[in-house]
């Protein structure tokens, strides 16, 4: 079915954004609730959790606008207690107008315990990305996007955490260098590094309440720098309520519940505040389901706090 002119601009547009300007833009989805996810911007985290972690999310991005962003991802891992050494895997699929981007990756983290009370997990990752255009969707006699086209590049990326009980700070590159898969000058798509801080603090106010402050930088070659900050509050153990402010004049609420001592279940609402946005671009929904367990039976799946 051929598309309006008004659809065939907007598509332009967001391929130029998404794909054109790479040195400009966010090229690694955004996540709502990474302090819950840490896997799918800091492989490191594998090794601060002491169970196996299986999380899928679903993100839906700017509802309303046609061609607008949605991602959906999956992430497992699971410790070796006798090694600390933890293995895992992620996968993500996401579309933007015509275009979409498919991530397989393998992830190995080792943590060392520094003493009696700091650990340190160092991670990395290695994957392959394929990038598709199916350009028949769109009504358009530009050569450049005559035929359906087809890349594929393998990814390197890195990441450690310096971490205790109450305490973490990361640095990581989940994408950190890209090599193309195929002819030299083939793949129109040109990766940037990208950079993630992570830091967070878990105080304890009383026996149902915790607190926990924490901040996300995130920084791209000539995009600059852009944060998220983060305050969230863990009730009776059992209901995470928080807020955050992003930098991209955003505000997003999250609430998520532990139905199970395995099972947890969150979502996540964003939308913008500044005028200007708010006419380009509508509210975000962001669901994550997230399984925990241990191979033993004598395991004791304890709340996580990062």
């Amino acid at each position: 079915m051929m598309m309006t002119d008004k659809k065939i601009f907007l598509i332009n547009l967001l391929i130029a954004i998404a794909f054109c300007l790479p040195a400009k833009a966010q090229q690694e989805p955004i996540y709502s609730q990474y302090m819950f996810n840490g896997l799918v911007i800091n492989p490191g985290y594998a090794s601060v959790d002491e169970s196996a972690s299986l999380t899928v999310v679903g993100r839906n991005q700017w509802v309303g606008l046609d061609g607008a962003p949605k991602t959906a991802s999956l992430s497992f891992f699971t410790p070796f207690k006798q090694t600390k050494t933890s293995l895992g895997f992620s996968a993500m699929k996401e579309t933007i107008t015509v275009d979409s981007r498919t991530d397989f990756n393998a992830i190995a983290s080792q943590k060392v315990a520094l003493n009696d009370e700091w650990n340190v997990s160092l991670g990395l990752q290695v994957g392959i990305s394929q990038y598709k255009e199916n350009n028949s969707q769109l009504s358009t006699t530009d050569p450049a996007f005559a035929e359906n086209q087809s890349y594929m590049k393998t990814n390197v990326g890195f990441g450690f955490t310096l971490f205790r009980e109450d305490f973490y700070v990361g640095l990581s590159s989940p994408l950190f260098k890209s090599f193309d898969m195929g002819k030299k000058g083939v793949s129109r798509i040109i990766t940037k590094p990208h950079y993630y801080f992570t830091a967070g603090y878990a105080y304890r106010v009383n026996d149902d309440v915790l607190l926990k402050p924490s901040i996300l930088l995130r920084e791209v070659k000539g995009n600059g720098m852009q944060y998220d900050i983060n305050a969230s509050i863990l009730l009776r153990e059992l209901v995470w309520l928080g807020a955050s402010w992003r930098s991209e004049k955003t505000v997003t609420g999250l609430v998520q519940v532990r139905i199970t001592p395995q099972f947890e279940l969150g979502y996540s609402y964003d939308t913008p505040t500044n005028s200007n946005l708010k006419g380009a671009q509508s509210v975000s929904h962001e669901v994550m389901l997230n399984f925990r367990f241990g191979w033993s039976s004598d395991h004791e799946i304890t709340p996580r706090v990062f």
